[in-house]
């Protein structure tokens, strides 16, 4: 049985060439192999040519022994299935690490080929099956997030009405860029606007807006991803969440080579809020890409001329239009702040409206004996509004 695949790939990690030689002759037909001879060059292989479902690695290396190597791993990848290969010499020491490394297999050398034809196929279907449930789990968690955000995107239009826009941009940019839509990406927009909520509204409105703010309330600002680590931490599987959150306000730096797909991420998610800043002021597509490109050495090569192709000058840009309440529909973005009458900030401008927006302006209504809304709204229009398919 022939079990290829990318996504099926094994690594083998072993100082003795001779043994690594074996492997690849008995093993290389049947399995997707790549080979290390040392836990050094097994962890640049691991980042450069992963993700790997299965590594195999020996206990007794130079300068990096077994153990050591697992627990580098580990903070790469929790789900790869590992083996470990010892000698009876040092089999006490490879039993502890295998109590501390969640280690598939601890296998004794030599090991017959066979019996490790079996033990592959089995880590295989170990590792399919985790990926399953991880997969499963990460659905459902985005679901429940999406369904969350959707709500509050409607109920509090200022900061996750933004979220819902800098998510869909920040995809298509991703889409643009060949960027791998990773499931951190929807996760990190969220979060990085979730401190936001505990500033008062008044204080909220201010900042959004970019309107000056006490100068303690700076601080505070400035900590408010601190707030949503600390919120995040303890949470299985949002350590790489957290790391990109707080990457989106830093520059992008090219020459970084330490969590550059996480510094990818958070660049795209930083130009996908920024546009997003200066659109729902108002201004005309040429002053946004006007001040963007002022600022270009900021964000991620090639960023900017992604954004030009999925925001293009050619759709001629967003068409002011006034209509009633009745006549609002999924894709107009709401041109000024909408308020009821009483001053309460229903939407800010540059809201996108959608179905849970609509149901929200309806549940008002009916919570009034007269209706609480202008007679007349201005939206804009554009074939850049348009597409406001469900993030899957």
């Amino acid at each position: 049985m022939i079990v290829k695949s990318q996504s099926d790939k094994i690594l083998f990690v072993d100082d003795e060439s001779s043994i690594l030689s074996a492997f690849k002759l008995t093993l290389g037909r049947q399995f997707n192999l790549c080979f290390a001879s040392s836990g050094m060059e097994g962890l640049d292989i691991f980042q450069k040519e992963g993700p790997f479902a299965v590594v195999v690695f020996d206990f007794m290396m130079p300068q990096m022994n077994g153990a050591e190597f697992l627990a580098e791993i580990r903070k790469l990848d929790q789900d790869v299935v590992a083996m470990l290969l010892t000698g009876a010499t040092n089999f006490d020491s490879a039993a502890q690490a295998v109590r501390n490394g969640n280690i598939f297999r601890l296998l004794a050398k030599p090991c017959n080929g066979d019996e490790l034809k079996d033990h592959l196929l089995e880590a295989l279907k170990q590792f399919r099956t985790l990926r399953a449930e991880t997969d499963m789990l990460t659905e459902t968690m985005n679901g429940a997030i999406r369904a969350m955000t959707s709500l509050l995107s409607a109920s509090k239009p200022l900061y996750f009405g933004r979220a819902l826009r800098v998510k869909r941009l920040a995809f298509q940019l991703a889409t643009e860029l060949g960027i791998s839509k990773s499931w951190r990406l929807e996760l990190a927009v969220t979060f990085y606007y979730l401190g936001y909520l505990s500033l008062p509204e008044e204080v909220q409105e201010k900042v959004y807006n970019n309107q000056e703010v006490a100068p303690g309330l700076t601080d505070v600002i400035a900590r408010l991803p601190g707030l949503t680590e600390s919120m995040l931490e303890g949470i299985p599987r949002l350590d790489e969440v957290i790391k990109v959150v707080k990457y989106v306000d830093q520059n992008f730096d090219s020459h970084a080579k330490e969590d550059r797909d996480t510094r990818i991420l958070a660049s795209v998610i930083r130009l996908s809020k920024n546009y997003d800043e200066v659109a729902s002021m108002g201004h005309a597509r040429p002053m946004i890409f006007e001040w963007l490109l002022k600022n270009r050495s900021i964000y991620l090569p090639g960023g900017l001329e992604a954004l030009s192709k999925v925001r293009p000058y050619a759709d001629g840009g967003p068409q002011v239009c006034s209509v009633e309440l009745k006549e609002l529909s999924p894709g107009m973005r709401i041109k000024d702040d909408l308020r009821m009458s009483n001053g309460y900030l229903i939407a800010p401008r540059g809201t996108v409206v959608t179905d849970e927006f609509l149901a929200v302006l309806e549940n008002y209504k009916l919570c009034y004996a007269t209706n609480p809304f202008p007679s007349h709204i201005e939206v804009t229009m554009g074939t850049s509004y348009n597409d406001l398919t469900e993030i899957k």
